[in-house]
């Protein structure tokens, strides 16, 4: 209170001394300028916090905060300047802000988990992740939505908010790189051989293809019987998400024939028991 009757003291003196105009016209150059000035310190301070965080650009932040100092120096200079009464205006900005985020819930929420992704470095450009039904591999990040491109090479753009409101993995090390398929072994057969053939086959596959990713080597699980046989799990492990689903394809065509899979009709090759 004590500061804005300073203020007013201020100005008026300067006002009767230098006249109404050039106080006026200096009030609003100087208010301006330093506008300007946060302006741009806001801007330099968000790209390198941003950069840090491995994060594109969240251009609307910028432009919310822009907005906001053009509020600010019109309020400053209405009030103070031009001797306007500024009380229902505050009202009117109030009800129309009121209503705007009523009308933009779900763009509010994404833009807040966006500013939330860029501080906490949550995800980064690069990261294999599964977000609800999608997984693949992170492209982009902005203010609103993740791209994702997933095991067919097809890019999603998931709004950010999921990111809170699904279920969320960041794949490290080797869950980055392992995909899996099923296949039933008949009854009877020699699950060691089994083992050993679909391992060899499968890297044989993605070696052929450089698809392979060093140091990691496809892998069979039997994860239990059924009516059709032993449930195996192929794991292979392929260096580019964009290829996975054309590897296990590859992989399942190359064992397809072979004499130990699974079906209604066909008995164990001989070579398998």
């Amino acid at each position: 209170m004590e500061y804005g009757l300073a203020r007013i003291v201020i100005i008026d003196t300067l006002t009767e001394q230098y006249g109404e105009l050039p106080i006026a016209i200096a009030l609003v150059s100087i208010t301006i300028l330093i506008a300007l000035i946060a302006n741009h310190l806001f801007r330099n301070y968000l790209a390198k916090h941003l950069e840090e965080a491995g994060v594109s650009a969240i251009t609307l932040l910028a432009n919310i905060v822009r907005f906001l100092i053009v509020i600010g120096v019109v309020f400053f200079l209405g009030q103070n300047v031009f001797h306007v009464e500024m009380s229902g205006m505050v009202q009117a900005l109030g009800v129309t802000t009121l209503v705007v985020s009523l009308g933009l819930q779900d763009l509010i929420k994404s833009i807040v988990a966006g500013i939330l992704v860029a501080g906490g470095n949550i995800v980064a450009v690069g990261d294999q992740v599964i977000l609800g039904e999608h997984r693949g591999e992170v492209m982009d990040i902005n203010w609103h939505q993740v791209t994702i491109r997933d095991r067919d090479g097809i890019r999603h753009l998931i709004p950010n908010s999921a990111l809170m409101d699904n279920t969320f993995m960041r794949l490290n090390g080797k869950m980055a790189y392992r995909h899996m398929f099923e296949c039933a072994v008949s009854p009877g057969a020699n699950l060691q051989l089994v083992k050993v053939d679909i391992e060899a086959i499968a890297g044989n596959v993605l070696t052929r293809h450089g698809w392979n990713v060093p140091g990691y080597s496809p892998q069979v699980l039997f994860l239990g019987a059924t009516a059709f046989g032993t449930t195996a799990s192929v794991r292979i492990f392929i260096s580019d998400i964009e290829y996975a689903t054309r590897a296990m394809d590859a992989v399942m065509c190359a064992i397809s024939e072979r004499g130990y899979l699974s079906d209604t009709i066909r008995q164990v090759d001989p070579r398998w028991k």
